[in-house]
């Protein structure tokens, strides 16, 4: 039950001519959830208080300096606790925020996301690929490491890198339809004053284009010899996104992507299990069903698959692709998803869910099994997960974030949180819906809200609702825990006429204009709705 309060509503109407006006005082609404100008705010989504503290901690770590990965601490570079891992789904969980929580504002993400993909570009989070493009012994026949050195991290294989960067431009651009990445010279890995490799968006799309395209299987290694299904995602993801942004047909070699995917049983049709990886000399599919490397390696691997002291099904490679894949194969991964749940899911005697142990990746699997669920629909199983990784983990609150332990006893490192922030975030066909349905030329046109003092007041949602023209807003305490804070709406029709409203109390109405100024009371949540009356 709300206190009642006092709260003033100042309009500026700024264009043609500034004049102030003033909603009397009277109650908050203290009945229920507001509704005001009779628009249920229950159909808009909002961000929710864990996710909120999540999404802070994202945007702390995004405003550091370039040279600070603090926060974002790595074992190796190697291996999924590297930076590119944690910065490319930081990004995926703002994009999604952004998406679907806060259309209608974009000033308090769009700048992150441009801070994350520079902090991509630096040399600390690509510089391992000198070592690994020489090769991994245990995935060549003859286990050796038969490839010169390569600086370049984006011109051959390592597509666990340049999908990222390509991906995270791509949902930059789409959300934004700020073209900077499209600028020549715009990408620069640079090793040292003398050496250096230049890209922009567009060349580092079609590299990766024709490395998927012309080559024989189709797929682009990680490791050199190495495609795995789940990195693959990411470069047909950036191609879809590229041909939204830019009208071309990239995304087309998704075809010849899939057939590969079938026809190695990246996802196995008799266990419905992700494969591990595809070894190209070997041309075999590395999964529970085929345990072989097609090396010495295999003395070790095939009995202990046989004698179950190795399992290579694994919930975090059926989330990470599955999650991903959704987003442009959805009936074929909603397929296979009752299986691996059915597998991997169980509920325990006291209640309580948990997954079968991961022996690939027990520091994620939480985090990737979550976005699946949360894509493909099953809220309950992933907020069950949720649950029991917080109680396995431990998050703590701390000035407002709301962040997750680097801890290498309980298996739980940086991008274990941003993982299931991701989850949290995610609605039901959410990353399907980004990628398909970018924002569209009236979206750019329609009342968007500027100037907001965040985080001083925290915006759980800006939404314009086309249907019935109307801005649905939701602001509560942030740092600031009383008094007044101003923000702007933008992109009104001066042909127009609107009524604005906060929480159930009286409408303004004004016309004419082309922005509004507000200033509300924010001593607790305010519902705030615009509405265009013609």
């Amino acid at each position: 039950m709300r206190n009642k309060t006092r709260f003033i509503l100042s309009v500026v109407l700024i264009i043609p001519m500034a004049a102030a006006f003033f909603l009397g005082s009277g109650p908050a609404n203290s009945g229920g959830p507001a509704s005001p100008g009779g628009i249920d705010l229950s159909s808009y989504p909002e961000i929710g208080d864990e996710e909120m503290g999540q999404l802070l901690w994202a945007l702390k770590i995004a405003d550091q300096p370039l040279d600070d990965f603090s926060n974002m601490e790595a074992m190796n570079q190697e291996g999924m606790t590297a930076y590119r891992y944690f910065i490319a789904f930081s990004t995926y969980f703002l994009a999604t925020e952004q998406y679907h929580k806060l259309p209608a504002c974009s000033e308090i993400i769009q700048p992150r996301i441009d801070g994350f993909i520079q902090k991509m570009i630096q040399k600390p989070v690509w510089e391992f690929w000198a070592e690994v493009s020489k090769g991994v012994r245990n995935l060549e026949p003859y286990l050796n490491k038969p490839y010169p050195s390569n600086r370049d991290p984006v011109i051959k294989e390592n597509i666990m890198y340049s999908g990222h960067v390509g991906h995270m431009i791509g949902l930059y651009e789409t959300l934004y339809r700020d073209m900077k990445w499209d600028e020549p010279g715009s990408i620069v890995f640079k090793w040292d004053e003398n050496e250096k490799y230049v890209y922009d968006n567009h060349s580092l799309q079609k590299v990766m284009y024709d490395q998927m395209k012309y080559s024989k299987d189709h797929c682009v290694p990680c490791e050199p010899n190495a495609c795995f299904p789940e990195c693959n995602q990411h470069p047909v993801l950036s191609f879809i996104l590229y041909d939204h942004a830019h009208g071309a047909s990239l995304s087309e070699v998704k075809e010849d992507f899939l057939d590969f995917f079938l026809k190695n049983n990246m996802i196995d049709p008799r266990n419905h299990e992700t494969a591990a990886l595809f070894l190209v000399k070997q041309e075999i599919t590395l999964r529970q069903n085929d345990p072989r490397f097609g090396n010495l390696i295999d003395v070790l691997t095939v009995p202990a698959v046989k004698l179950r002291l190795l399992s290579l099904t694994s919930a975090s490679a059926n989330g990470w692709t599955g999650s991903m894949m959704h987003a442009w194969q959805p009936e074929y991964i909603e397929r296979h998803y009752p299986f691996q749940k059915e597998h991997h899911y169980k509920i325990m005697q006291d209640g309580e869910a948990e997954l079968k142990r991961d022996f690939f990746e027990p520091r994620l699997y939480y985090g990737f099994f979550s976005i699946l669920a949360s894509e493909v629909g099953d809220l309950e199983v992933r907020d069950t997960l949720i649950k029991k990784a917080d109680e396995m983990y431990g998050p703590s609150w701390n000035g407002g974030y709301f962040s997750y332990p680097f801890d290498r006893d309980i298996k739980c490192v940086p991008l274990t949180g941003q993982l299931l922030a991701l989850a949290r975030a995610n609605p039901k066909y959410g990353l399907w819906k980004m990628h398909n349905e970018p924002f569209s030329d009236e979206h750019f046109n329609s009342p968007k809200v500027t100037g907001l003092h965040f985080p001083a007041v925290l915006l759980k949602r800006a939404i314009y609702d086309p249907e019935k023209k109307a801005l649905i807003i939701t602001a509560t305490p942030g740092e600031q825990k009383s008094g007044k804070t101003t923000f702007s709406i933008d992109n009104l029709n001066p042909k127009s006429s609107y009524a604005l409203y906060v929480d159930d109390g009286p409408a303004m109405e004004y016309s004419g204009d082309r922005s509004v100024i507000v200033t509300i009371d924010i001593g607790e949540r305010r519902d705030i709705v615009l509405i265009e009356k013609g």
